[in-house]
């Protein structure tokens, strides 16, 4: 039995026991960096059970190659819906749903995401808004400037226990819960856009945007009201929405090649956003 142990080198138990060997590097492990992105409204505007209500930031992932793929998919282009899958695959909590971002919090997200994944410095072509003359711009997407958005000292506006906004109607004396525009109006605006359609029904927006009236939230109830809706209220009613959203600007001077006109005007962000060099190639600018 003692040669046995002698064989099996077990009599010094207190030997080392041997390095094990080193793991080899698994480049499947590699995981996209994320990074946080500040949110224009502060999570105002959003109901208690969205996972974005009072939050001043969202977790983003960089893009990859597969987010190309989305993003150069003729389909989704004809369709209007490739940044908004784009904004799928990109966002880390899963329970958000990109349509039900407010427009601000989106545009924010999607400058985040061409910043780190193309740089910051973004080359766009512009038409100059007196003689439409294309002209060559750089625009810097490190400092987008926040403007609007709600604040307390704004009287005629005031926020709900459920997170949205309420007013009170000037002419019908209704009290009105609303909020401002989130994907859902974005889309409706990029449908018309694409498919060529001659107007944008502000009005059918107005529907989707009332919560409530005197704290009735039936859809005939809200569509009754809206069609009916004196030009006083409806007044009243943009100024709110004014007031509430919050917008994300990234301008710069144009001065016009051909006309000398001078003005700022503002990043063009359409799907070309995400693809710069398609932009400038073959422009002749």
């Amino acid at each position: 039995m003692s040669r046995n142990r002698d064989r099996l080198n077990l009599n010094d138990m207190s030997a080392e026991p041997a390095e094990a060997p080193a793991k080899l590097f698994d480049p499947l492990s590699f995981v996209a960096p994320t990074e946080f992105v500040d949110l224009p409204s502060k999570g105002l505007g959003y109901p208690k059970d969205h996972p974005l209500y009072k939050q001043d930031s969202i977790e983003i992932r960089f893009m990859t190659a597969k987010d190309e793929d989305v993003l150069s998919n003729q389909s989704y282009i004809r369709k209007g819906i490739a940044t908004e899958r784009l904004l799928e695959n990109i966002i880390i909590n899963k329970k958000i749903n990109p349509i039900t971002m407010l427009v601000a919090d989106r545009n924010a997200v999607l400058i985040q995401a061409r910043g780190t994944a193309y740089g910051f410095d973004y080359e766009a072509i512009v038409s100059c808004p007196k003689c439409s003359t294309k002209n060559r711009m750089e625009f810097d997407l490190r400092t987008p400037k926040i403007e609007g958005g709600w604040k307390d000292e704004q009287e005629i506006v005031s926020l709900t226990e459920e997170g949205y906004f309420k007013t009170k109607m000037p002419y019908s004396k209704f009290e009105v819960h609303f909020r401002p525009a989130n994907g859902e109006q974005e889309a409706a605006l990029t449908d018309a856009i694409v498919n060529q359609k001659e107007s944008f029904d502000l009005i059918e927006q107005y529907k989707k945007m009332i919560i409530s009236i005197e704290g009735y939230s039936q859809k005939e109830v809200i569509e009754r009201y809206v069609e009916n809706m004196p030009i006083y209220d409806a007044d009243h009613l943009k100024l709110c929405l004014t007031y509430c959203t919050p917008s994300i600007r990234i301008t710069e001077k144009l001065t016009c090649k051909s006309c000398s006109h001078e003005g700022e005007v503002d990043v063009p962000m359409g799907t070309d956003f995400f693809w710069p060099k398609l932009k400038i190639h073959g422009s002749g600018v």
